[in-house]
């Protein structure tokens, strides 16, 4: 695949980073150093109610045999729009959080480990959208790219390290002009990042 990469940037890690791709371009996700987590939002860029939908995705592709949970092809937005967003066109881990849509937060933090000051997702993605009018009240749902997580026969979930790991990256086309917003997810307290949290790399190219 010919590659022209037309930004490039790390997103430190604890921090988030917003960033806009253009119909036909190419979001690359990679991991610079290591078992990281990222907490990913996509917007069209012209029409901020329409957003990237988990629910809507994992059932789509499961109805559509084009992923699982885990994996999907196709992101779609939320109803009543579910247009694809991006496509996937290449996956080196093919195991990320694909059915849950939520993120680590400030009261997340504070009721479970009364730390009313650690930086999450969710304050490092209403800061990344913040240039482009979006606060956090308009942030819907997340796609936890190389999240490692297993659901349990009674109902619950474990968290797990990521089976992704330094090199391993997904790559999706954008199907419409998007705002990307990324965090470099923060926790560490949970084996989410493998017990630290690290840069996430990011590439926007043309093919």
């Amino acid at each position: 695949m010919n590659k022209t990469v037309i930004h490039e940037e790390i997103i430190p890690a604890r921090y988030g980073r917003a960033f806009d791709v253009k119909q036909g371009q190419v979001l690359s996700i990679y991991l610079p150093e290591g078992k990281q987590v990222g907490d990913c939002v996509f917007i069209n860029a012209h029409d901020h109610r329409e957003q990237f939908h988990v629910g809507q995705s994992w059932l789509l592709n499961m109805r559509l045999g084009t992923g699982t949970a885990t994996s999907f092809q196709h992101f779609y937005s939320k109803p009543p729009r579910e247009n694809v967003m991006l496509t996937v066109v290449e996956d080196t881990v093919q195991n990320h959080w694909g059915n849950c849509g939520a993120r680590c937060s400030k009261r997340l933090y504070a009721l479970q480990n009364n730390d009313h000051d650690h930086r999450s997702c969710q304050e490092n993605l209403t800061e990344a959208l913040a240039p482009y009018g979006i606060d956090g009240d308009q942030i819907i749902d997340i796609f936890n790219v190389f999240m490692n997580v297993k659901c349990t026969p009674d109902g619950r979930f474990d968290i797990s390290p990521p089976t992704a790991d330094t090199g391993d990256h997904i790559d999706l086309r954008a199907e419409m002009d998007i705002i990307a917003a990324i965090s470099a997810c923060p926790a560490d307290t949970t084996p989410t990042n493998a017990g630290a949290p690290k840069p996430l790399g990011v590439r926007i190219f043309d093919l």
